[in-house]
Order: C-alpha cells, then sequence, then structure tokens
C-alpha cells in the first residue's frame, strides 16, 4: 500500500431502490476505511442520470495514481456484466483494489471477483422471489414455472 489513498466513489441514485442520502453514502464509506487502515480521499458522485456512468470513468483513469476505489455499495457498478468486467479489469490492471463498503468486500484478483460476481447473481435472483411482493406472478411467461426460473432464465440472457 502506498500513501496515495483510496477515493470513495457514491451516488445520487437509488441503490437496490433505496435512497441513500450522501451524507450517510459518505459515513459509510469513511468508516470502511478506518477500520482496514486505509488512507481515504475524498469521494466522487457518480450524476443522477440513469444510466450514466461519466463520473466512474473519471474515476478509473484516475486510478494509476490511487490505491483503490471504495465503492458505497457494489451494486453500484454497472449492471451490465460485461461493463463489470471492464471496471474489475481496469482496477487489477491499475495494481489497485475496488472496495464495496456496504457489502463488506474487496476485490484485488480474479477469484474476489468471482466472489463479488456471486453475490450480486444472488441478489438479482432473490429480486425475483415472492419477497415482499416485488414481483407480479401473473407477468410470468407461460413456459416459466416461478420466479427464480425466471430470473435465472433473464441472468443467462435466455
Amino acid at each position: 500500500m502506498s500513501d496515495r489513498g483510496y477515493r470513495g466513489y457514491i451516488g445520487s441514485r437509488p441503490v437496490r431502490g433505496v435512497p441513500y442520502p450522501q451524507r450517510v453514502q459518505n459515513l459509510v464509506v469513511r468508516d470502511y476505511a478506518q477500520r482496514r487502515g486505509l488512507t481515504y480521499l475524498l469521494s466522487l458522485v457518480e450524476h443522477a442520470m440513469p444510466g450514466s456512468y461519466m463520473i466512474l470513468e473519471n474515476l478509473l483513469d484516475e486510478l494509476p495514481r490511487l490505491d483503490g476505489v471504495i465503492f458505497f455499495s457494489a451494486f453500484m457498478l454497472p449492471p451490465d456484466l460485461a461493463a463489470r468486467q471492464a471496471v474489475y479489469d481496469r482496477v487489477i490492471a491499475a495494481g489497485a483494489s475496488l472496495h464495496a463498503a456496504l457489502e463488506n468486500r474487496c476485490v484485488t484478483d480474479r477469484r474476489s471477483c468471482a466472489d463479488l460476481e456471486e453475490t450480486i447473481a444472488v441478489a438479482q435472483v432473490l429480486e425475483a422471489t415472492p419477497f415482499g411482493g416485488r414481483y407480479e406472478k401473473d407477468g410470468l411467461p407461460p413456459a416459466v414455472r416461478n420466479a427464480t426460473e425466471a430470473a435465472l432464465l433473464r441472468i443467462a440472457g435466455a
């Protein structure tokens, strides 16, 4: 670890449907860094427009001058798997690390990428299960027997 530090990454959009205030996101990121003895640098704030990752791109360009980045949540990564893999590739290539404060996870190599992706995949499947009325049974295609199967088909791209 160098004395360069870790840049925070927070957002204006809801994370998994919850609109966390930016001050709360910053508290979580700062606490995460402090508990791990990481040098925390100020956070960058992603734009509120859906699908915008301009600030994340700027942050990735800054990686050669950083030890890594601390995301408020892993669910602030792009929803597309290929786009997330591109982020992981850039972090690893820069010799940096990606931390997800809310999930208490760290990505430093391919194995830790796979672990984080497993967490994301499980969350995606859970969103389609009968948990808190988050899905409509009537909205399923006739060939799909249940919401979990529908979620797995979506993840598999079928």
